[in-house]
């Protein structure tokens, strides 16, 4: 028969038996089940301006943005300053992926993509290039300018380019210090020294 003190001790053994149970079992919760973590690179962007075309043409659309200081982002140079393009994409060209057993797919989804991290004052003029056009049919193409924080949709634009070589203005935008639009024009100004050339079946 246990004594007062020795019934007290095995009772104080039960309990720290079962406290240590209780802290090996959330132990194991947590390494199955580990908190999600933040990612550990966080991309920043003020701006982002969005070119999509038709999703199953194989035309080449380019996205080029010159700043206020007069420097351009498109594919020849895809990072200026704080402007940023994400992906050139060629049409369906370079939107087939191949998986280990030989199959392949295509995603069919035509966009370039400009971020802006931060911005100057002054105009940012906003063009868009046919760099390459298969087919004789028109290729329909959307631009849409989105300020990130506050969301917001400053403005969409909806066009249509046929010839091989055509460059268009679709909107410049005057920022102010505060990154606020305070005038927008669609004055044309070319970037792109290519001469038009007649369309034409995988021209």
């Amino acid at each position: 028969m246990y004594s007062r003190g020795g019934y007290l001790a095995f009772v104080d053994f039960l309990f720290i038996l079962l406290l240590a149970f209780i802290s090996m079992f959330i132990l194991a919760l947590l390494l199955i089940n580990p908190v999600p973590k933040k990612s550990e690179i966080e991309r920043k962007a003020e701006y982002i301006i969005v070119l999509e075309w038709d999703k199953r043409a194989d035309d080449d659309v380019d996205l080029w943005v010159e700043d206020p200081d007069g420097q351009i982002v498109s594919f020849r140079n895809d990072t200026v300053g704080v402007m940023h393009l994400d992906k050139d994409d060629l049409g369906t060209r370079n939107d087939t992926i191949f998986f280990p057993d030989g199959t392949k797919q295509i995603i069919y989804l035509n966009r370039e993509v400009v971020t802006l991290r931060g911005w100057k004052t002054g105009e940012y003029t906003i063009n868009v290039h046919m760099y390459r056009k298969v087919g004789t049919k028109p290729t329909n193409i959307n631009v849409q300018m989105l300020k990130i924080n506050p969301y917001v949709i400053l403005f969409d634009e909806h066009t249509i380019m046929a010839t091989r070589g055509e460059e268009r203005t679709i909107r410049r935008v005057t920022l102010d210090i505060d990154g606020v639009i305070t005038s927008t024009n669609t004055l044309q100004k070319k970037f792109v020294n290519t001469p038009l050339q007649p369309i034409g079946p995988g021209t």
